[in-house]
């Protein structure tokens, strides 16, 4: 007897379009035969990982490899605490940010009758657990200049709204909320709700643009900020994020964390990033002037882009961009299209170092030579 067991699970997953993350270098190779391959597809360091992180991992042991790793005790959770200045109940170590937030949505969103709030353009991974979880999801739009419009999303909040999304810079746009903005939206929705701030990119924001959420977080126990080692630290392979959360959240996502979710590798590596102020600083300093490079470089072919205030910057091609993504990829560079937000004529590109960076501004002019023919790809 057949069974369809495309109709066996429930209308969020039947209804789901997965995550697509950028393509790999060794998806490309595999594909096209190429060797000299470039990935600016996924907001990685193109400096790597910190050296003392990469020290720190060959000192493991036979037997700590062959222990189950305690996220709770480990001096990890301790060590962020005293950076950040706050208590170590209030952190919770991850198997990476998005598996934070598959805990605050099964925690505060799941079997609750509530749903979650977040914006058009927000990172797919927020509408994609929910859904998954079978989760309703609400949507509100951004204004014509790609800020988030936190006016309509105050007016969206409902006593059903369990949590709201926000990523700050926001991915793929690359814009900042202001503070004020912060505060005005913890201040309109109710207790009940839990506003979760993603700062993923945090570390590259310029001091005097950066919002300061612990500042808020004093003032308002329904606020949760995440944050990473995937970006600034180069630890994306290792899988490694935290939550900092007023203590009684921090608990009840530990309640509900499946044991032994981190890995001891990636906790040791972060433990040892951390120290390395110096590789923090070369990676933030070389992604600022390389930002420069990349908008100078767009804005002299006439390619419009978004102000971003991370590692990457989005750009409009005028035209669907697949043709230009496509076109890259035969030279080697692999960035990333936006067709799953509907940015159908965006591509994002992450910043590379100095020299990555000449070579995909100059593959990109070489396509726009060889497209000017067939659409005025190049047109303001």
């Amino acid at each position: 007897m057949h069974c369809d067991y495309e109709q066996l699970p429930h209308k969020g997953i039947r209804s789901l379009k997965p995550y697509i993350p950028g393509k790999s270098a060794d998806e490309l190779a595999s594909e096209r035969g190429l060797t000299d391959i470039l990935k600016l597809a996924s907001n990685e360091n193109p400096l790597g990982c910190s050296p003392l992180a990469l020290k720190a991992l060959s000192t493991l042991s036979a037997k700590t490899i062959a222990t189950y790793p305690m996220s709770l005790h480990h001096p990890l959770r301790q060590k962020l605490a005293s950076l950040l200045n706050v208590e170590t109940p209030m952190i919770t170590i991850g198997n990476g940010t998005d598996a934070i937030f598959c805990l605050l949505l099964t925690c505060f969103a799941l079997h609750t009758d509530k749903h979650i709030l977040t914006h058009d353009y927000a990172f797919s991974s927020y509408g994609i657990q929910a859904k998954t979880l079978g989760i309703p999801v609400v949507s509100t739009g951004v204004k014509r200049n790609w800020e988030i419009d936190i006016d309509a999303m105050i007016a969206a909040v409902t006593p059903q709204t369990a949590l709201i999304f926000i990523a700050n810079p926001n991915n793929p746009t690359g814009l900042l909320v202001k503070q004020a903005d912060i505060k005005r939206l913890l201040q309109s929705i109710p207790s009940s709700t839990i506003l979760v701030l993603d700062e993923a990119y945090y570390e590259y924001v310029d001091e005097a643009d950066k919002a300061y959420g612990l500042e808020l977080l004093k003032s308002y126990p329904n606020l949760v900020i995440t944050r990473t080692f995937s970006k600034a630290y180069g630890l994306a392979g290792l899988r490694i994020g935290y939550a900092i959360a007023h203590p009684a959240i921090t608990s009840l996502l530990y309640r509900i964390q499946l044991p032994f979710v981190v890995n001891i590798a990636a906790m040791t590596a972060a433990f040892a990033a951390l120290d390395d102020l110096g590789f923090l600083e070369q990676s933030t300093h070389m992604t600022k002037l390389g930002l420069k490079q990349l908008q100078e470089g767009l804005t002299a072919l006439n390619i419009n882009y978004l102000p971003s205030a991370g590692n990457f910057i989005t750009f409009d091609c005028n035209i669907d961009s697949m043709p230009i993504y496509e076109g890259l990829q035969e030279y080697g560079i692999i960035v990333r299209p936006l067709h799953p937000y509907g940015l159908n004529q965006f591509l994002r590109v992450t910043v590379g170092t100095k020299e990555q960076n000449i070579r995909f501004l100059d593959k990109i002019r070489h396509l726009l030579n060889a497209l000017n023919g067939k659409s005025d790809l190049s047109a303001g």
